[in-house]
Formats: C-alpha cells, structure tokens, sequence
C-alpha cells in the first residue's frame, strides 16, 4: 500500500510545485540569486525524511563520491561535505594546522577584493592574510602581484574564482611551486568553471565550494572540501564532525588516556560540529546532475546582458573571460565608469526601483572592512586596483530563473539614464 501511496502524494508535490513556479510566466523581479531545482530534488529529500535519515549519512558519502568524480580528481583524493562554504575553509584550514602543514603565525596569501570568509577564517584560527591586488581585467587575485608578497612565514596561496570566473591558475601554481607553497582554491562562487580544460578545484592541492541557496546548485545550505593529501582525509573528517576518532574498526579502542573505551567517544584533535545532513546531500545529488545544463544558461544569459551595456561602453564594462576558460557565473560583473553620470551605488539605486537586485563586488577591499582593520594581517602594495573594484564594481543576477522580460526590463533601465546623456 505505501509505494501507491508515495506516487499519489509525489503526483501532488509535482503539481503544486510547477504551478507555484511556473517561469513562462513574466517575473517582474530580476533577482540576483534563485534556488533552481523542481519536484525531483523534493522528492529526494522527502524520502529521507520519511526513511528518518536526517543527519550525515549514505547520501553524504554518494554526494562527495559524485562530485569528485565530477571534478576527475583522483580516486585516492578526498571529498568532504560540510554544512557550508565558510565551514570547508575553516575545517580546510584547521586541518592543515592540526597536520602541522601550517602554523599559528603562518602568512597565507589572499586577494583582497572577496568575500569575507576567505581571511575571517585566518583570523580565526590565528593565521595571517596577507592581502594582494586584483585584476581589473578578472577582479581575481593577480599573480604579478603575488611574489613580492612572499616572506620567510608564507606557507599557503588562498585563490579565489571571483563570481565564477577562473584566475590564472598556470602562473599561480608556479609560482607556488617555485616558493614550496600550498594552494587552496576557493570555488564557492565557481561551480563548473573550467581553466585551459581543467576544472577548477581539481588543480590546486585542496579547493572548497559552496551550496548556498543563491549559487549554480543549491543543497539549502552546504558546502564540500576537496584534497588531493590522502594523509589528510581523516583528518578532514575529524575535524569536521567534533574531532572525534574517525574508522576504528572496534568498537572499543585502548588509549593510554583513557584505557579501553568506546572508539565514538574518543577525540583526538580540536573540532567542530559542520555535517552535511543526508536530506541536504539527496538534494545535491539531483542538483549535480543539471549542473552542467544550468550553467550552459548562465553562459548564455551573459552573452544577452553583455550585449545590452555593450551600447553604453563609455558607462559600463564587464569581465570578458580569455578564450582558455569557461566561466560558471555566479552572477554578472559589471564595472561602472567613476567619471560616468552616475556613480555605482546611484547606479544601484536606480536599478533597484526597476526591480533589478544588485550587490558589490562582496566585500569590496577586505582590509578596509572595519572588522578587519585592526587585526593582524599583512598588506602587500597600495591595494589600488582592489579599492578601484569596491568603489565601482557591482553584479546582478545571471541565473536560468531570468526571462526575456527580465532583459527587457534590464535594457529599459539602462536606456532611462544613459540615453539622457
């Protein structure tokens, strides 16, 4: 009786969800992040709920199983899913302190143009960001800028794709092997980006994403950490989950310590509590199977809102990714001229009253962030080209929820203040 039962009330989630969501209809709000998934991820998550498996479990494990064969990593790499991106480079970053890869102390190279989580972890855990300019071409970490940030304590290159949109990795990774240094790439914002037919996340030594409602895919919340040391995958999981011992094959396990005692109960690190829940990762599963074809529609709605500001070029201007990559925009990059009519935070407002979301470029300059300012880190060069971007940069939504009235309406805004000029 319950599999007939299931399908009926599935046939009713699925009918309820399309007509709630139906985008052949106009949407009048050009939204900056949607959670793309239909009655399947629903369904997924529901038959963990009615099966009781909530917290980490078997579809954790088949979801970083997944991605990292997505990524083509190699099969002794780990993956290691998280409750979010801010928590895989925190559990990432204490991992390779408690691995003595890295020290309290050690100097960490970053850009400064991000978003905050990628130094507030530092601080925490008492590294030190050293922050270096960007690209006004990419917005991401510029490598010409990166050697002359190098001393005697820098042990690690945090990169960051900014807005989906790869930073040279060829230059980095040399220049990290020249100076013995760790790369850890930050693909939050990335999902699906390629660099010279690489994926991003499968070329540094360790690499992060996130799955927050606004990015390519969505688990709710969630995040993964991925690497490639598989001395260090016992370690990841430890600290994710308490820094409990971790595949003890007895239950009972002699500590010195402790003597013979339950292997569940036994920590042997400093920890956090940042699992994945199964339901999260059912969803994910469904979500990494359109990957793929949802930022194929990304791709193609940057072309569209590339051509509407190209009319304007003395105002705007965008990224346009060199030919050797594939971005998977998280949003569309938009760089407004400072001796324009409108500045970008007027620009902002404007595009607001037409229903058009819009953000910074993220934290703008994160040494100027006033929770920053005064903890310790290094700054490396004037930072010009980071304070250029937070003054001026902005992004708007770049997602498949948009529709040919959303460009419209985007191309009407545009028209309203730039055709006056």
């Amino acid at each position: 009786m319950l599999k007939p039962r299931l399908e009926k009330i599935k046939s009713l989630i699925s009918e309820e969800f399309n007509e709630r969501h139906d985008f052949s209809l106009k949407n009048p709000k050009h939204t900056v992040g949607w959670p793309l998934y239909d009655e399947n991820e629903i369904f997924s998550a529901l038959d963990c709920l009615l099966d009781l498996r909530l917290s980490q479990g078997d579809n954790v494990k088949k979801f970083e199983k997944a991605y990292k064969e997505y990524l083509k990593l190699p099969a002794d790499s780990s993956a290691i899913a998280v409750n979010s991106g801010s928590s895989a480079n925190l559990v990432a970053f204490a991992s390779l302190i408690d691995f003595e890869k890295l020290s309290m102390g050690d100097e960490v190279i970053v850009p400064a143009s991000t978003f905050a989580t990628v130094s507030s972890i530092l601080y925490q855990l008492g590294l030190v960001p050293v922050y270096v300019d960007s690209e006004l071409e990419t917005w991401n970490l510029d490598p010409k800028a990166i050697e002359s940030a190098i001393s005697k304590k820098t042990r690690a290159i945090m990169v960051v794709h900014n807005l989906g949109i790869p930073a040279q990795m060829d230059e980095i990774m040399e220049i990290a092997s020249k100076n013995n240094l760790l790369v850890i790439e930050d693909c939050c914002e990335a999902h699906g980006s390629y660099y010279r037919g690489k994926q991003v996340g499968s070329i540094g030594d360790m690499a992060t994403l996130s799955f927050f409602v606004a990015h390519n895919i969505t688990t709710g919340e969630g995040g993964m950490i991925f690497c490639k040391d598989k001395t260090l995958t016992n370690k990841l999981r430890s600290v994710r989950e308490f820094g409990r011992a971790i595949d003890y094959k007895d239950r009972y396990h002699f500590s010195p310590s402790l003597g013979e005692y339950d292997s569940r109960y036994i920590f042997e690190t400093l920890g956090y509590n940042v699992r994945m829940t199964d339901f999260a990762a059912a969803m994910g599963l469904v979500q990494l199977q359109k990957l793929e074809t949802l930022n194929k529609t990304r791709r193609a709605n940057a072309k569209i809102l590339t051509s509407i500001i190209s009319e304007y070029s003395d105002f705007l201007s965008t990224i346009n990714p060199s030919e050797d990559t594939i971005p998977g925009y998280y949003g569309f990059p938009i760089y407004v001229n400072p001796n324009g009519p409108l500045n970008r935070n007027d620009l902002c407002k404007h595009l607001e009253k037409f229903n058009i979301e819009t953000r910074p470029n993220m934290g703008g300059c994160l040494p100027d962030q006033p929770g920053f300012k005064d903890r310790k880190h290094v700054v490396s060069g004037k930072l010009k080209n980071s304070r250029l971007i937070r003054e001026n940069a902005m992004f708007i939504g770049i997602h498949s929820g948009l529709n040919q009235a959303n460009f419209e309406n985007f191309a009407k805004a545009l028209k309203s203040i730039y055709c006056k000029v």
